[in-house]
């Protein structure tokens, strides 16, 4: 349970973080360097054609791998709880009661 959320929670916030993200990686592929100036304003100032289209692919690429990484990461637990069985109670012991 506390797996699950945390899981939606990274995924969460890196889905938030994309723009900032997609900065610094087209930053890195393309030499412009980690420049206090250019992430303090949230863009690439005078961007050139590559840098722009690389800043349309990371985000785009980026959603995507969120996407689909999103249902396999709520199918595991939907597995384990039905590999488990209908009465299974995480953390929970089942104790049948006496007399049966």
């Amino acid at each position: 349970m506390i797996g699950t959320y945390l899981g939606v929670a990274v995924l969460h916030s890196l889905r938030d973080s994309m723009h900032g993200i997609a900065i610094r990686l087209v930053a890195g592929v393309t030499g412009a360097g980690p420049s206090r100036t250019l992430f303090a304003q949230g863009c690439m100032p005078a961007p050139t054609a590559e840098q722009q289209h690389l800043f349309t692919l990371f985000p785009v690429g980026g959603l995507l791998v969120i996407t689909l990484v999103a249902p396999a990461r709520l199918r595991s637990p939907a597995r384990s709880a039905r590999a488990a069985g209908p009465n299974h109670r995480p953390g929970l012991a089942f104790i049948p009661p006496r007399g049966i």
